[in-house]
């Protein structure tokens, strides 16, 4: 089978972490995108969910409060907070 390029572009430090991953387990990063191509033309799209993490409880309790003390010093309107 004929093969070809991809050039994708990325943050280096995902790249190195990407690298480390797959040489711990065997593999090239190449070949890492390869079984990663395969399994998502397999499952006609991600071989896993992709979604937003939800916010840790503390994580949330800090964003309320800010948001609240931002009201409290009249820097929220309400259409701020609905548009948010």
């Amino acid at each position: 089978m004929p093969t070809t390029t991809l050039n994708i572009r990325m943050d280096a430090d995902l790249k190195q972490s990407v690298d480390e991953v797959a040489k711990s387990i065997g593999l090239t990063s190449a070949a890492a995108f390869n079984v990663f191509a395969r399994q998502f033309v397999a499952n006609r799209g991600f071989p896993f969910a992709v979604v937003t993490p939800a916010p840790s409880e503390i994580e949330f309790t800090e964003e309320m409060d800010r948001i609240y003390s931002d009201m409290r010093q009249g820097q929220y309107s309400i259409h701020a907070l609905i548009e948010d």
